[in-house]
C-alpha cells in the first residue's frame, strides 16, 4: 500500500493527480469522474483556505487537508482526506463532497448540488514521475457486530427548532451503529413546549450493497408540507423574531420504510426509490408560543392550522432524484409520487411533488460574473379531492410576499421563480463581502381540484453577508411590501 506523501501548495498546483485502479465504490466514482474533467488542485498544510473575495471558475479538488471555503465556485468542491467547511457567503454551483471527512455546512452558504460525505474513506497518496496518484485504501475486513454507541450533537440533544405550534421542540437521543456503520438507528425523545407532549420516534438507515440504502422512520411527531418554503433554522428565526411561521401542521403518528438505488454518471447522479407509508392524522391548534413581534396577531402567530381529516392514510411511494452539472452549469430536480390506498374518506388520489432547479452564469462584467437560478415547485393531483393534510400553500415572503402568509391553498399548486444575479465584486464591506443584487419574479398559483388564477410578484434584493433588503410589487393590482432582515430567509 502506498504512502501518504506530503504536498506543498505549489507542487499541489503543478502537478497532475490521478487514481490508480479505480473500483466499484461511489466515493472511488465521484473522485475517477472528478479528475477526468478540468479541475484545480489545492492544498495547504492543516487547512485550505478558499478566500471570500476568489472566484474559481472550475471544480476544485483540496488534497491531504481540511478546506474553509468562503469564495464562489463554478463547478464542485472535492475533498480528498479531509473535512470541508462551508463559510458564510459559500457559493457552490456544484456538489460539496468530502471524502475522508464530513461537509460542515452553514446556513448563508450556497451549494448548487449535493452535500456528501463519506467519512470512513481514505486514499493513499504517492508520488510518481507524471505527478501525484491516488490510491484507494481498503477497509480493514469487518470483525465481530460490536454496536457503537455515541450520543451526536450536544451530548445527544439535536438542534432545536421554534414554531407557532410545537413551540420549542427539543430532540435528545443516542445514535447506535451496528455492522461497520452499514446500519445506523437513530432513536429520539422529543418535546414540545407548547403541547406539553413527549414523542417518541426512530430513524433506521441501511447501506444494503454499492449504492443500495434502506430508509425507515416510525413514531409520533408533527409534520407539514410547507418546509419547501424556508428552511427549518430560517422558519425558527422568522418565528421568533417576528411570529412569521411559514408551515401549517398537523399532528400524526406515521411509519414509513424506503429503498433507493443511486447511480453515479461522469457529470451527475439518480437516484431512484420504492417504498410504503402509513399514518394516523389529527389537527393541531395554532398560536400560544411567545415571539417578539406579532404575537397576538391572527394572521402570524395565532394563525389556525386548516383541520385535517382524522384517520388512517396508507400509501405507496415512489420517488426520483438527480442532479447534472457541466462546467458552470449545475440541475438538480425530483419528484415524489404517492399512491393513496385508504384514506379517512375513502378518497382514491395519486399526488406527485416535484421540484427543480438550475443555475448558470450568464454575463461577465467588471463588476462581477453575473449569474441566473430558476426554482419551482409543484403539487399535482390526479383522481378525488385529496384531505386537507396534502394541500400546500403559496403567500408570504419565499412564494408571493403582497398575498397573505400562507393565504392560498389546494391539493394543486404552481410555483416558478427566477432570480437574477448581479454581484458588486468592486465593492468590499469588512466582514459582510461584496453586495448583491437580485431581481426576482414569482409566479403562482393553486386550488382545489384544479389550479385556480395564477398571480406574480416582481422585486429586487440587497444582500450584504447575512443582512438583506427586498421590495415587491404586484403588478395586476399595484400592492407592495417592503421587507429588511436575514439573507437566509427566501
Amino acid at each position: 500500500m502506498a504512502a501518504t506523501v506530503a504536498l506543498s501548495s505549489a507542487a499541489a498546483a503543478q502537478d497532475s493527480l490521478r487514481i490508480r485502479a479505480p473500483g466499484p465504490t461511489i466515493p472511488e466514482q465521484i473522485v475517477e469522474q472528478t479528475l477526468a474533467h478540468r479541475h484545480i488542485v489545492r492544498h495547504e498544510q492543516y487547512n485550505t483556505r478558499l478566500f471570500r473575495d476568489s472566484v474559481f471558475d472550475t471544480t476544485v479538488v483540496v488534497l491531504n487537508s481540511d478546506a474553509t471555503v468562503a469564495s464562489t465556485v463554478h463547478g464542485d468542491v472535492v475533498v480528498i482526506n479531509g473535512d470541508l467547511f462551508l463559510q458564510p457567503g459559500a457559493k457552490i454551483d456544484g456538489r460539496a463532497i468530502a471524502i475522508g471527512g464530513g461537509v460542515y455546512d452553514s446556513q448563508q452558504a450556497t451549494v448548487g448540488g449535493e452535500k456528501l460525505s463519506y467519512r470512513d474513506v481514505h486514499f493513499d497518496t504517492a508520488r510518481t514521475a507524471s505527478g501525484v496518484e491516488l490510491v484507494y485504501r481498503l477497509p480493514p475486513p469487518p470483525e465481530d457486530t460490536i454496536p457503537t454507541f455515541a450520543l451526536p450533537g450536544l451530548y445527544g440533544f439535536r438542534l432545536p427548532l421554534y414554531d407557532r405550534v410545537d413551540g420549542l421542540a427539543v430532540a435528545w437521543g443516542p445514535r447506535i451503529t451496528l455492522g461497520d456503520t452499514r446500519l445506523v438507528v437513530d432513536p429520539t425523545l422529543t418535546y414540545r413546549s407548547n403541547l406539553g407532549a413527549y414523542d417518541i420516534a426512530a430513524t433506521v438507515r441501511a447501506v444494503i450493497a454499492d449504492g443500495w440504502s434502506a430508509t425507515a422512520f416510525g413514531g409520533r411527531t408533527t409534520l407539514t408540507n410547507d418546509r419547501w418554503i424556508q428552511s427549518d433554522l430560517a422558519n425558527t428565526i422568522s418565528t421568533l423574531g417576528v411570529g412569521s411561521d411559514y408551515r401549517n401542521f398537523w399532528r400524526s403518528t406515521r411509519f414509513e420504510g424506503k429503498v433507493a438505488h443511486k447511480w453515479l454518471f461522469s457529470e451527475g447522479d439518480l437516484q431512484l426509490s420504492a417504498g410504503g407509508r402509513t399514518e394516523d392524522d389529527w389537527s393541531v391548534r395554532g398560536g400560544g408560543p411567545w415571539s417578539l413581534f406579532n404575537r397576538n396577531d391572527t394572521l402570524n402567530m395565532k394563525r389556525p392550522n386548516p383541520g385535517v381529516e382524522r384517520g388512517n392514510l396508507s400509501s405507496a411511494l415512489f420517488g426520483a432524484r438527480g442532479s447534472w452539472q457541466h462546467e458552470h452549469v449545475a440541475f438538480d430536480a425530483g419528484a415524489d409520487v404517492e399512491v393513496v390506498l385508504d384514506a379517512p374518506s375513502d378518497e382514491h388520489f395519486t399526488q406527485t411533488t416535484i421540484f427543480a432547479r438550475a443555475a448558470f452564469p450568464t454575463f461577465v462584467t467588471k463588476l462581477g460574473t453575473q449569474s441566473f437560478v430558476f426554482h419551482t415547485h409543484m403539487v399535482l393531483t390526479a383522481g378525488d379531492t385529496a384531505p386537507p393534510q396534502r394541500f400546500a400553500y403559496l403567500g408570504g415572503s419565499g412564494t408571493l410576499p403582497t398575498f397573505e402568509l400562507l393565504s392560498r391553498g389546494g391539493d394543486r399548486l404552481v410555483f416558478l421563480e427566477g432570480l437574477y444575479n448581479f454581484p458588486i465584486q468592486t465593492l468590499h464591506v469588512p466582514f459582510l463581502g461584496t453586495p448583491i443584487i437580485t431581481v426576482r419574479e414569482m409566479l403562482g398559483g393553486t386550488g382545489v381540484g384544479s389550479l385556480g388564477r395564477f398571480d406574480s410578484n416582481i422585486g429586487a434584493r440587497l444582500t450584504l453577508g447575512f443582512l438583506s433588503g427586498e421590495v415587491f410589487i404586484n403588478p395586476d393590482n399595484g400592492d407592495h411590501v417592503f421587507s429588511f432582515g436575514l439573507s437566509l430567509i427566501r
